[in-house]
Parts: C-alpha cells; structure tokens; sequence
C-alpha cells in the first residue's frame, strides 16, 4: 500500500507539475500583451503604416509596409522602381516579378499560406486559443547574450507541394521584460528549403501607447541577410484599400 501510494503522489505531482509547464506559457503570453500595451490597445488596432530603410545586398532601400484586417503590402524603391514583395488583397497575394518587373499572382499553395498570415494582424496571440493554435513551452534558452524563454507556437497546417506541414513559429521571450526578440521557423520551399530563418527584434518604443520593435533583421542558418530601420510608425490611420489590390492590366 506504501508503495501504492508513493507511485500515486508521484504521478499527481508528475500531472501537477505538467499542468503549471502548460500554464506557464498563457502566463508569458499574457504578460507579453499587458507589457506592450494591453489587449484592450492592441484589439483596437485597425491599420498601421511603417515607414522604413531596408538594407540588403549592400544597397539601402526606402520601404513602406502597410497592415491592416486581411490584407498586407511591403512596397521598396528601387533607382525609381517600385517593388511589391509582398501584397495581399484580401483574396490575392502578389508580388513584383524582378525579371519583368511586373505584378504577379501567387500560386495557389503560396497564396493560402499568405491569407494565413496576414489573417493574424496585428498579433498572432491575440486570439490564438479562438484559432486553434497551440502553445508549448520549450523551456529557456540565451539569444545574444539575453535569457528568454522558448515559446513553440504552432499553427493549423499549410499545404507544400500538396500534402500537409507542421506551420510553427518559436517565439524567443525576453525574461526582463517578455517581449518577443527574436523568432525562429523552418523554411519548407523554395531555394533556401530545409534552413532556418529568423528575425530578430530590438529598439522597441512606445507608438500610441503600443510597444513596437524599430529594428529588425532577417536571418538564414544565422547569417543577416536583410536589415529594418525603421523610421516611423502610424497606428490607426486611413488606408485605401486600393492600395492593396492587384494592380490592373496585369492579368
């Protein structure tokens, strides 16, 4: 019976203990959104506008990113040329063909990927347990030099080449002040398959009473391939829906 009992405050304590890991994560989660600014805040966020210098490849290039509920534009000048990498309409995504330097749609596969994404805006923990999406704690781990914990969130499923793949995203939370600085996923298609690519996040400041990062930089198997400064930042300001659609003549 000692022994009975024994195994059975171990297990309790095993369930117990399995409980509070689970839990842990919401409680992050949680503080990430009151330290930013509130959910109150960020669910009355309708659009934003960033404007920004990209630097890759040597060059600089202005940028403007635009956001609002189902649909997203990056839009970067180039020696006068304006290039769309990427766009989504609400139904279609497209981006600028560097050889013809032309608007086209996404295939099917990327375009539902995209819909996908852009249907997070602004945050995609804001109403992650309404989507289905499932957080797991991964425990801690240093970034730069900065204890963070490790926070695995995964998606509903994309389709790649036709069948079904994992869509997660670990999230890397600063234990001081529980802000996402740096996030990390695997890249499934296309020339840079079967790599990690991960953004860094730095300098977040206060936007209408929002924390937002001014930083960025865009990695792959941990090298810079791309960097965002940002300039300035517009919350809840008027956006033309136009400025999202395919543009015509394209067909």
């Amino acid at each position: 019976m000692k022994f009975r009992n024994v195994f059975l405050v171990a297990s309790l304590l095993i369930a117990a203990g399995n409980a509070v890991f689970a839990q842990t994560a919401e409680e992050i989660i949680n503080k990430y959104i009151e330290n930013t600014g509130g959910r109150d805040a960020w669910s009355k966020l309708v659009s934003m506008r960033s404007t920004a210098k990209v630097k890759a490849q040597g060059m600089e290039f202005p940028a403007i990113m635009l956001s609002k509920p189902m649909k997203q534009k990056v839009s970067l000048t180039f020696q006068g040329m304006n290039i769309v990498q990427p766009a989504f309409d609400g139904t279609t995504g497209w981006n600028t063909n560097f050889m013809t330097m032309k608007a086209e749609k996404m295939e099917a596969e990327d375009n539902e990927i995209t819909k996908a994404e852009v249907a997070d805006f602004p945050d995609a923990f804001l109403k992650h347990k309404e989507k289905g999406y499932h957080l797991e704690l991964q425990g801690s781990e240093t970034v730069e030099g900065t204890d963070c914990f490790k926070i695995k969130l995964t998606k509903k499923p994309v389709v790649i080449d036709g069948k079904e793949e994992e869509n997660a995203v670990v999230y890397f939370f600063d234990k001081e002040n529980f802000i996402p600085i740096l996030t990390r996923s695997l890249i499934k298609k296309g020339p840079a398959k079967g790599k990690f690519s991960e953004t860094s996040m730095s300098d977040y400041q206060e936007v209408n009473g929002l924390m937002l990062p001014f930083t960025m930089d865009q990695k792959f198997d941990g090298q810079v391939v791309a960097s965002i400064a940002v300039e300035k930042i517009e919350l809840n300001v008027e956006i033309d829906d136009k400025e999202f659609a395919f543009p015509e003549g394209n067909e």
